[in-house]
């Protein structure tokens, strides 16, 4: 018979967290894997457009050579007024992009740089004015000594927090020197946004997946439990699942304190019924007796085939007197019951009836009915085969 409510429940729970654990392995080399291609890729972006802006201020390094190698700028000059056109654009650029800061520098030493054009707005917080120092990583000094594009990977910093930084050398073709460079900074922050809406479309995903697997395996489990314990001529149980339902409703009679009643069924004369009408016939009486047995039941899966012509019939919370009705509801039904090639013979069962009470084994109860049924196919005649 089928699981328990409560071995269901269990089964169900413990196929999530099976297919759980065993999802959550490819999700999280998901993850990690996609988050390196991410960054990859915020980097080439970084390279990209820190390439673009260098490339733009070599073509115009007639201009901004004078304002690289300037050390104050006096308001209202034309080099100050330069200045603040190049901040302007460098200001659209970075709306434009997804960029945490652009901005240029200049070489001091090799510890040192200094800010020339910024792509913030002037006055705020975060706007590096002209000629302001700020310290140099590895990969900054690299492009200025050699002038080949470097990118770093996420570093935190203590003043600009944790970021990833791409620098472009600005070259003046006349001399091949290199005059600054253009910086573009993805914050982690930025990083994380990108990676939290991944994180969140993969674990919803394999979420579905997931639950999806798990309700599978549970219906597949439960589909081939409930085959596994059916007679395929009748749809009633079979032995195997009667042995385990008597169990069953044994113990949660114990539980509750409750009787109830084992019916042990037999057709009567199903012998000659095979030899002189033949075994399709037999199946037929077979399957009408299955069919019986459900109506009377309601299909509650409390009947089955045991072997051969043999059923049996479980009652729960029943005590001796339900027992008879149901037996008189079974004799009265085969009364009128018309198989066809079987003429104008009726088919007629004998019933035997065990009830249980407290100390009574299952093995008991079950020789109790076999020794009731005995008692009533004695009393009974089959009619000689032809």
């Amino acid at each position: 018979m089928p699981y328990s409510k409560i071995r269901k429940r269990y089964l169900l729970l413990l196929l999530f967290l099976m297919v759980g654990v065993a999802v959550s392995v490819p999700t999280y080399f998901t993850y990690r894997r996609t988050r390196a291609i991410l960054l990859e890729e915020i980097q080439s972006n970084a390279l990209n457009s820190a390439h673009a802006i260098a490339t733009f201020l070599s073509s115009d390094i007639e201009q901004y050579r004078p304002l690289s190698e300037a050390t104050t700028l006096i308001e209202g000059s034309e080099l100050h007024q330069t200045y603040l056109g190049y901040n302007s654009l460098m200001r659209t650029i970075k709306e434009k992009s997804d960029a945490t800061f652009i901005y240029t520098s200049k070489y001091l030493d090799d510890q040192t740089s200094a800010f020339i054009l910024d792509g913030e707005e002037s006055g705020t917080v975060l706007f590096s004015p002209f000629g302001s120092h700020d310290g140099m990583d590895e990969e900054e000094l690299h492009t200025f000594l050699t002038g080949e594009s470097t990118v770093s990977d996420l570093k935190e910093d203590p003043e600009w927090g944790t970021y990833l930084s791409a620098y472009a050398a600005i070259i003046d073709r006349r001399d091949t020197s290199v005059v600054g460079l253009v910086g573009v900074d993805y914050s982690e922050d930025h990083f994380d946004q990108l990676t939290s809406r991944f994180a969140l479309l993969l674990n919803l995903s394999f979420a579905l997946f997931a639950v999806v697997t798990a309700l599978a395996l549970y219906a597949a489990i439960l589909t081939i439990q409930d085959h596994s314990g059916l007679d395929e001529l009748t749809g009633l149980g079979n032995k195997r699942a009667f042995n385990r339902t008597l169990r069953l409703i044994l113990e949660e009679a114990k539980k509750r304190k409750q009787p109830f009643v084992l019916c042990m069924l037999d057709i009567d004369c199903f012998k000659s019924i095979n030899d002189t009408y033949g075994h399709p016939v037999g199946d037929l009486v077979l399957q009408s007796m299955g069919k019986a047995l459900l109506d009377l039941t309601q299909k509650n899966r409390s009947c089955f085939r045991i072997g051969g012509d043999e059923f049996a019939l479980i009652l729960p919370s029943s005590g001796r007197l339900q027992a008879e009705q149901a037996k008189r509801e079974l004799f009265n039904h085969f009364k009128h019951l018309d198989i066809p090639n079987l003429h104008d013979r009726k088919v007629t069962v004998s019933i035997g009836i065990g009830e249980w009470v407290t100390g009574i084994t299952a093995e008991t109860l079950v020789s109790y009915a076999d020794k009731d049924l005995y008692e009533q196919k004695r009393k009974k005649v089959c009619p000689a085969t032809p």
